[in-house]
């Protein structure tokens, strides 16, 4: 199933001409609001804080915002259908790709809490396998984690030390990358020894996906459908203790942690569209942040706490938008660790 993919919805006669009369009244005025002017926010008619970031419209997904807030990588597709990291600078808004010299796709990046540290996803040129890419400032090393036939959605721990990842979109893993040594090639197998620890136990009936660390290293956050849904579980950093936080009809998904650790922000298709959610670690207090008729989805929290970076589909092109929360919705400010 593709990130992107789309759901059809029946609605009552009525319903369709309400509908109708949006999207005219959308058509129009997109002609004369600026695209900073959406209103994605749950409260329409107020000064939602909505700032468009990019602007070239191509599908876009798993956006980072780099310790500091200074700049932002996402994976993206080109118009050749290849999936390629960019780097977006956040005081001019200008873009680059953040590997230049490769020509080979790459996506879906992760950062240590100081930068130092980063991983990504490289596919191999045959598109067969996804390697699992770790570059150490801190040791000038790269490590190639080889890990069956795809490694996907790589999460650091915030002290860099290890990373976790699904092994084809299946079972998930930590891998201790002090015990590689740093440099050179791994295969990495679903175990539970050495420098690899096997976080869950899937059956072919379902997969866990994309996990992401929390501030403190302590916790990761993942999607399962172990029971016939997408939904959001969270999981001390070892595996154990594994518990579901959401219970919805609709797809709950793309979950990662606020920078002070108290919050957890995901996409959850419950009312029919693919909107921004947050709630609290034991899945409490859950609240819609935006609200319209495209597609919001692959949120991060910006550094200070007061902002989410998104992914969201306007008029059927997808952008990176910031997003100030609402108040009783901010986190504490992120602090660059020491590694």
């Amino acid at each position: 199933m593709s990130c992107f993919e789309s759901k059809t919805v029946v609605v009552s006669r009525q319903g369709r001409a309400r509908r109708g009369r949006l999207l005219l009244t959308c058509s129009v005025l997109a002609f004369f609001i600026p695209a900073t002017s959406w209103l994605p926010a749950a409260a329409r008619g107020q000064d939602a804080g909505v700032t468009r970031l990019t602007f070239d419209g191509r599908v876009k997904r798993d956006p980072v915002v780099w310790p500091g807030g200074k700049q932002i990588t996402y994976s993206t597709v080109t118009n050749e259908g290849v999936s390629r990291l960019m780097r977006l600078n956040l005081s001019d808004g200008s873009t680059a790709l953040f590997h230049p010299n490769e020509s080979q796709p790459d996506r879906e990046l992760t950062v240590s809490a100081s930068g130092l540290v980063y991983a990504y996803v490289f596919v191999t040129p045959d598109g067969q396998r996804g390697r699992v890419i770790v570059n150490d400032a801190r040791q000038s090393t790269k490590t190639i984690l080889e890990p069956g036939k795809f490694g996907l959605w790589p999460t650091l721990s915030p002290d860099g030390s290890h990373v976790a990842f699904t092994i084809d979109a299946s079972v998930m893993v930590a891998v201790d990358l002090a015990k590689l040594q740093g440099v050179g090639t791994v295969k990495i197998e679903p175990k539970t020894e050495g420098a690899v620890l096997r976080l869950t136990y899937p059956n072919v009936r379902y997969g866990d996906l994309w996990p992401k660390y929390s501030p403190d290293g302590r916790q990761i956050v993942f999607t399962s459908r172990r029971d016939d849904d997408f939904e959001v579980y969270l999981m001390n950093a070892d595996g154990s203790a594994q518990r579901r936080l959401t219970d919805s009809p609709g797809i709950d998904t793309h979950a990662s942690f606020s920078p002070d650790g108290k919050q957890i922000v995901f996409t959850s298709a419950r009312d029919r569209d693919y909107e921004i959610y947050t709630m609290k670690l034991d899945g409490s207090d859950q609240r819609r942040i935006t609200n319209h008729a495209g597609r919001d989805d692959f949120a991060c929290w910006h550094p200070d706490g007061k902002r989410l970076i998104i992914v969201s589909q306007r008029l059927g092109r997808y952008d990176l938008y910031s997003i100030k929360l609402p108040e009783g919705h901010e986190a504490s400010a992120k602090t660059t660790r020491k590694e």
